[in-house]
């Protein structure tokens, strides 16, 4: 596949996946304020859903779309740290340091066991899903309106 084709549908996926993240918040805010040991099953699987999506979306968002605007644009892809800092250049966050923050929940719930900390993790996942839909907005707008339109005139 061409770079564009493999950008193309990875902009795809990421969007379809955004809207299953944008599901899961709206499931999930109203059991902020619950006690945990009061949650059923299926409000703890609602919880697991939205961390693994919240996690997916970033993955995504780094890992793909970041990575692929970089490719399209020649630029020299480098380390994570490095795909922060031009996505703060292009203007998608106000400080790079926001998406490693972002990367840096995701590892946590990646690789710890929440636990005790389920309550205080959800709280920060809703906040940090909501700063993702946004920045991730600001990142599809410019892939659509301001990078893919370069392509349809060549």
């Amino acid at each position: 596949m061409r770079k564009l084709e493999v950008f193309l549908k990875n902009l795809k996926d990421f969007k379809n996946n955004l809207e299953w993240l944008k599901k899961s918040l709206k499931k999930c805010q109203g059991l902020v304020d619950k006690d945990p040991k009061s949650l059923t099953d299926s409000q703890l699987e609602a919880i697991e859903a939205l961390f693994s999506r919240f996690s997916r979306s970033v993955d995504m968002l780094i890992n793909r779309i970041l990575r692929g605007i970089d490719i399209l644009e020649f630029e020299d892809v480098g380390t994570k740290l490095d795909i922060a800092i031009r996505a703060e250049k292009r203007g998608f966050v106000e400080n790079f340091e926001e998406l490693m923050a972002l990367k840096d929940l995701r590892n946590e719930l990646a690789h710890e066991y929440v636990g005790e900390r389920l309550h205080e993790k959800l709280k920060e996942v809703i906040y940090a899903s909501k700063k993702l839909l946004k920045i991730s907005e600001r990142v599809i707008s410019y892939a659509e309106n301001e990078l893919l339109p370069k392509f349809k005139r060549n």
